[in-house]
């Protein structure tokens, strides 16, 4: 783990693989980790890990049995009241393809799923309307802190 000014460590490893992922958006994707962090008053250790269509479409097909790819999935290894740990993986290629969608670019469309990633793992869910709502409330307001307005486009 690379470690940061004053010795923390940072709370995500972030594994790009093949896919490019600038020095300015690792940043963001840490910036926006650390206040989701402090907003939920919850320890969060992860992996954000970069893949392709065919790793996606395998993972949601064994985890939650799909066969297609998807956005983004969160892993957690260990949680408890205070400290979560987890892996997020997100399909780089699928990122693409939907920001437009949601009138995002490419970036802003990886932060969104980050967003979501990191509330999947500190139990956030969407199964119910209720839920939907919460879960997507919080990821708009980390996201705005951030000025990068996204989830249903608007900067980015």
């Amino acid at each position: 783990m690379k470690a940061e000014a004053a010795g923390r460590r940072t709370p995500i490893t972030i594994f790009a693989g093949r896919y490019k992922v600038s020095p300015s958006l690792k940043k963001k994707i840490r910036t926006l980790a650390k206040r989701i962090i402090k907003g939920e008053k919850r320890t969060l250790q992860t992996s954000l890990i970069f893949i392709g269509d065919a790793k996606m479409k395998a993972l949601n097909s064994r985890f939650r049995g799909k066969e297609k790819t998807t956005d983004v999935l969160s892993f957690p290894i260990e949680a408890n009241s205070k400290k979560v740990e987890g892996e997020i993986y997100i399909s780089a290629p699928q990122a693409r393809r939907q920001a437009p969608l949601f009138g995002n670019k490419a970036e802003g469309e990886i932060l969104r799923l980050s967003a979501h990633g990191f509330l999947h793992l500190l139990g956030y869910g969407h199964h119910t309307v209720k839920e939907r709502a919460e879960m997507f409330k919080r990821e708009e307001n980390y996201l705005r802190e951030l000025d990068a307005s996204s989830s249903r486009g608007e900067k980015c």
